[in-house]
């Protein structure tokens, strides 16, 4: 590196992908087109069966990228084997469906320098799969923008709506040192087992008011399939984060709380009580709180059903 790269810190963007050929090239193109010049792109191959397609695609980019090609594991695996092979200071996750606006690794790598141990978080919109705006991101209510709010807020955040999308952070290389890789035993929660990670361990999130990714939706999301798995991951995940979440939990921080609130709303049955029964060791929830936990259990019963008439809907609005 020379010029004004040696002021800069090192960003490894790793895109993994699996059967990715029809948009994997718009997303190492929106990573190559960056205003902040001083990264290393990282295409992990997780084992496409797709006969050669997805491969094609990636080596036509030739020395603009680093190539990885494995076999099949799992994003989790995938993310891995970007991981320890990066150079960089910094780690950016995208998606192989997903893009980045120009300007979103510059304006994160700005903000990170200027703070310590915190991983920063943008806005997201939503495009289909012709890459035409659905939807503008809207902003997380708890969340103070254009500043580093505190772990505890970020974790409240995060278990009042979903688990956050990893395309929009940037995360210090050494974060994953102190907190580990991602768990290649999850296929569908391991991003959220990172974040709480992270956050337990005192990293706090720097939220900016830039959107710095466009997330796709098209047609192979759109389905219930992996419901039951997703379900019996959850409980894995309660059972591996639930002593750390009860032990910072009192009737004042009310994490535990919270994360119980998120399982009832997805209707994680186990792990709703699992977290129920951990909390009558400390008395941490109220009678109040009881009912709650029980009102959004009984709106997660009806959730995949509003979900599937969404989907519909989808559907038919796109056909049109």
């Amino acid at each position: 590196m020379s010029g004004n790269n040696e002021k800069k810190p090192l960003v490894s963007i790793v895109i993994p992908v699996y059967n990715g050929a029809n948009f994997v090239k718009e997303a190492i193109d929106s990573a190559l087109a960056q205003t902040y010049h001083n990264t290393e792109i990282i295409v992990v191959n997780d084992g496409s069966n797709d006969n050669g397609a997805t491969r094609e695609v990636a080596l036509s980019y030739g020395d603009n990228i680093r190539y990885i090609e494995k076999e099949n594991g799992g994003v989790s695996s995938a993310l891995n084997a970007g991981i320890k092979q990066m150079k960089g200071t910094y780690f950016s996750w995208l998606s192989h469906d997903d893009m980045y606006t120009p300007e979103k690794i510059e304006r994160q790598v700005n903000h990170l320098k200027r703070q310590k141990k915190c991983v920063a978080f943008c806005f997201m919109d939503t495009v289909n799969s012709s890459s035409e705006l659905i939807k503008t991101g809207s902003r997380m209510p708890l969340l103070k923008v254009n500043e580093a709010n505190s772990p505890e807020i970020a974790l409240r955040q995060m278990f009042s709506t979903s688990s956050y999308g990893g395309c929009n952070f940037l995360i210090p290389r050494e974060a994953f040192e102190e907190c580990g890789l991602f768990d290649e035993d999850l296929r569908y929660v391991q991003d959220m087992l990172m974040w709480i990670r992270l956050f337990i361990n005192g990293y706090s999130l720097f939220y900016n008011d830039h959107h710095g990714v466009l997330s796709r939706v098209h047609e192979g999301q759109l389905t219930q399939r992996g419901q039951a798995i997703f379900e019996t991951e959850s409980t894995q995940l309660c059972e591996k984060v639930l002593p750390v979440l009860l032990d910072n939990s009192t009737r004042g921080e009310k994490t535990l709380y919270y994360f119980t609130k998120y399982n009832a709303k997805y209707n994680n049955k186990e792990a709703v009580k699992l977290c129920i029964t951990a909390a009558k060791q400390k008395k941490l929830f109220s009678a109040k709180q009881l009912i709650e936990i029980k009102l959004f259990y009984a709106y997660g019963v009806f959730r995949p059903v509003i979900r599937r008439v969404y989907y519909q809907l989808f559907r038919k609005m796109k056909t049109k």
